[in-house]
């Protein structure tokens, strides 16, 4: 299912400003992952899983180090642009699902492509029944059970058929059944060639992936490589 390497992680670090101190939230992590790979990062929480997500979806860039998805060096981008590459290349699955309440489920599912020129609706329909929610698409979040939520973002992630899909704690607000369900979808899109990076504390999920990497204080300590010395303290 590999298809040589995409993504490629060199020597990232990312330091926050929280109550008067220095948080190396990565402190020069290297990451190589192959297309068509779905791994897992674990670790315990504060241990830079979200940060390393919002650098490989350029949400966030680092302090130092590089990150190339395909032939794009997210770094080097402006902010304008990484937007643009993150519509089409990569999709986004949140713990807390990020609905908007005000909106259907159908409606959140199209939220990424309100401002397309192309109508979505019968994309976003069938993507709806894929998660096996045809029958929903007229509610809103507040009528939709934590399993159902989650469901709809995973339709909405999957709306302009990214190559990347990375996703935080996609089974942590929902029951045990329903996360089998999930990670069963998950499993699927992979063997489709899509990529998949998730970020979990579930042994689950973890078990049903290719690969998982370990995370502790902004660095990969099992699972890939790992080569640069950590930063000096930062006080």
């Amino acid at each position: 299912m590999s298809d040589g390497q995409f993504i490629t992680v060199e020597g990232i670090r990312k330091t926050y400003r929280v109550g008067g101190s220095n948080v190396n939230a990565l402190d020069g992590l290297d990451m190589t992952l192959a297309k068509g790979e779905m791994c897992t990062l674990m670790g315990p929480s504060g241990s830079g899983k979200t940060t390393l997500l919002n650098m490989l979806g350029g949400l966030d860039v680092p302090d130092e180090g590089s990150v190339r998805i395909g032939k794009v060096e997210l770094t080097r981008l402006s902010e304008g642009q990484r937007a643009a590459f993150r519509r089409g290349n990569v999709g986004f699955i949140f713990q807390f699902f990020n609905l908007i309440p005000s909106l259907t489920a159908l409606e959140n599912v199209l939220v990424p492509v309100m401002f397309d020129s192309r109508d979505m609706s019968d994309r976003a329909r069938e993507l709806l029944e894929r998660v096996g929610l045809s029958n929903r698409e007229g509610h809103l979040p507040g009528e939709l059970s934590g399993g159902e939520r989650q469901r709809v973002a995973i339709a909405r992630a999957l709306i302009n058929d990214p190559s990347l899909i990375l996703a935080d704690e996609p089974t942590g607000n929902i029951d045990s059944e329903t996360a089998r369900e999930i990670v069963s979808l998950f499993k699927e899109l992979n063997s489709e060639g899509k990529t998949l990076i998730l970020a979990t504390h579930d042994r689950l999920v973890a078990s049903r992936s290719g690969r998982s990497l370990r995370m502790r204080d902004g660095r990969l300590v099992r699972g890939g490589p790992q080569k640069r010395a950590p930063a000096g303290d930062s006080g």
